[in-house]
């Protein structure tokens, strides 16, 4: 089943106050909140007879972006909403994924995420998920396909894809890794610095070039733990990466 979307976009704005009227097909979505709160936006979908098929409030913070893409290639445009979180860098904002040609109710919500790829290609979403503390600035960026059914982990690691540009760079790490170290003792049991080691060897792993990660590891980690900072390195990313690939971004009604 195929579905064409004509936008229609009605906004207006105060100091205090936003909303926006985004027509989709047979589909309005109006969009309110308040400026000064965070989580005050509100979303509420109607249909062609003016019925309320979708109501959320307390939702977001700030609207962002909307747009229309073809996710699944199928020839029937999804629609996504792009709405700011607003509370820390942890969670900044996230992405609700509709497809009208089976439901009014947003599918997925993925947070901290972007439309990226070839508009030629299949768009794919990419995540960029970061750890704890954030002084550090580790974390790792994943991307994601949607298959029509379900949110699915990208595997497609070759030439000029989406993944290849999530790539960690082994001099910048090392950079870091180096300013890190003259500021604090690196094997002191509480300055996280496997922290940095967890971030290069799960983006590896997502990349498919988990071998990469553990050979930096074994050049650059010198604490005296080596070797059960190894195992438990290895035990964390497989646990992480089972995490990882079993999410389904679903939408869940609070």
């Amino acid at each position: 089943m195929t579905m064409s979307f004509t936008i229609k976009l009605f906004a207006q704005e105060n100091e205090l106050t936003f909303s926006k009227v985004i027509t989709a097909g047979n589909y309005k979505i109006f969009l309110l909140n308040n400026n000064s709160d965070f989580f005050s936006g509100s979303i509420k979908i109607t249909d062609n007879t003016d019925k309320t098929v979708f109501f959320r409030e307390n939702l977001f913070s700030r609207y962002v972006s909307d747009t229309l893409a073809d996710l699944n290639r199928d020839g029937s445009d999804e629609f996504i909403l792009n709405l700011s979180t607003g509370v820390n860098a942890y969670d900044f904002n996230m992405l609700l994924v509709f497809d009208f040609t089976l439901s009014a109710n947003p599918l997925y919500e993925i947070h901290n995420a972007e439309i990226a790829g070839d508009p030629d290609d299949v768009p794919r979403i990419v995540s960029h998920v970061r750890f704890s503390p954030l002084y550090l600035g580790t974390g790792y960026d994943y991307s994601l396909i949607y298959d029509g059914e379900k949110m699915v982990l990208d595997k497609e690691t070759g030439k000029g894809s989406v993944l290849s540009n999530l790539d960690i760079i082994e001099a910048d790490m090392l950079y870091n890794i180096n300013e890190f170290k003259k500021e604090m003792d690196e094997c002191d049991e509480t300055s996280n610095y496997i922290s940095f080691f967890e971030q290069y060897l799960l983006q590896k792993k997502i990349l498919s070039k988990e071998d990469e990660g553990i050979s930096f590891f074994d050049k650059y980690y010198n604490c005296s733990d080596k070797d059960s900072a190894r195992t438990q390195l290895k035990s964390n990313i497989k646990n992480m990466y089972e995490y990882l690939s079993a999410m389904n971004h679903r939408y869940i009604e609070e």
